[in-house]
C-alpha cells in the first residue's frame, strides 16, 4: 500500500519531492536570477549565490554535511606528503564538492567547469569549505 509521500503513475511508484526541496530549487533561481544569472562563483554575485548554495545544501542535508565534513577531516589528517604521493603514485584531490552542491553548481553556472585544475585552486581560496588537501 503506497504512502503518502509516494505518488503511482502508469503502475510506478515514485517519491513525491518534499516541499523543502521545492521551496529551495525555487529560492535559488530566483537568487540566481536576481543576481543577473551569474556564470561563475568567482563574481560578487557568483559568490552571494555560491553562499546560498551552500547554505541550501547544509539546511536540507545536515547529516550529510556533517559526515562529509568528518571524511575531510579524516582525510586531510592522513594525507602523506606530498613525497610520498609522487613515490607511490596516489595522485591527490585539491577539492571536494558533496555531490548535490556540485549538481546545484552544474545547474545554476552551466558553462563553469569546478573540477579543472584553474577553478578548483579559486574555489578553494574562495571557499576554504571545499580544500581537501592540506597544501594545494
Amino acid at each position: 500500500m503506497p504512502s503518502d509521500s509516494v505518488i503511482k503513475i502508469r503502475g510506478e511508484e515514485y517519491e513525491e519531492v518534499p516541499q523543502i526541496s521545492i521551496f529551495t530549487s525555487k529560492y535559488l533561481v530566483e537568487a540566481w536570477e536576481a543576481l543577473g544569472r551569474p556564470e561563475t562563483p568567482f563574481t560578487e554575485s557568483g559568490e552571494k549565490l555560491m553562499s546560498a548554495i551552500i547554505a541550501a545544501w547544509e539546511e536540507l542535508y545536515p547529516k550529510d554535511a556533517q559526515e562529509w565534513r568528518e571524511v575531510r577531516t579524516r582525510y586531510k589528517n592522513n594525507e602523506l606528503s606530498i613525497t610520498e604521493q609522487v613515490h607511490q603514485h596516489t595522485g591527490r584531490s585539491l577539492a571536494s564538492y558533496p555531490y548535490e552542491v556540485f549538481m546545484m553548481m552544474k545547474k545554476l553556472f552551466p558553462n563553469f567547469k569546478p573540477g579543472e585544475r584553474a577553478n578548483c585552486m579559486k574555489m578553494i581560496r574562495k571557499f576554504p569549505i571545499f580544500k581537501l588537501a592540506n597544501r594545494a
